[in-house]
């Protein structure tokens, strides 16, 4: 599942995190659908929380580079949808993980993507075209 456009919050680099995150949730939500064993599930939750942990850390960075005025309660909701995905771990290695929790995590995460994610980069520094060609 790749961001399309309409998902995306202007920022290239916060663009490909955000893409690897809702990957991820595709990848268990595949994993439990096809009837993988826990330790396949487990291995698609922790790269989950991997992903997600550094797409977060990338954007607090920003937000401090930055002085975002609303830094504390976005980096609140971080550590919320952190809390979640692991609480998605400890379901998989004790009681079971399904798809109601899977899609409920999803549906945290892609609320903050929309509205805390794109206000947050609406007020970062956009990237030139010249610069985001330099980089790559």
């Amino acid at each position: 599942m790749r961001c399309v456009d309409r998902y995306s919050v202007g920022i290239p680099a916060l663009g490909e995190e955000h893409n690897r995150v809702f990957e991820r949730f595709v990848c268990v939500k595949q994993a439990m659908a096809k009837g993988s064993d826990w330790n396949d599930i487990h291995l698609a939750v922790a790269s989950l929380i991997k992903s997600f942990e550094f797409c977060a850390a990338l954007e607090e960075a920003l937000m401090r580079i930055h002085d975002y005025p609303g830094r504390e309660h976005h980096e609140q909701e971080h550590a919320d949808l952190l809390q979640s995905l692991h609480a998605l771990e400890k379901a998989n290695l004790t009681t079971g993980l399904t798809q109601k929790m899977i899609g409920s995590t999803f549906a945290s995460t892609m609320k903050h993507h929309l509205t805390q994610d794109r206000r947050c980069a609406r007020y970062l520094p956009q990237p030139t075209e010249r610069a985001h060609a330099a980089r790559q």
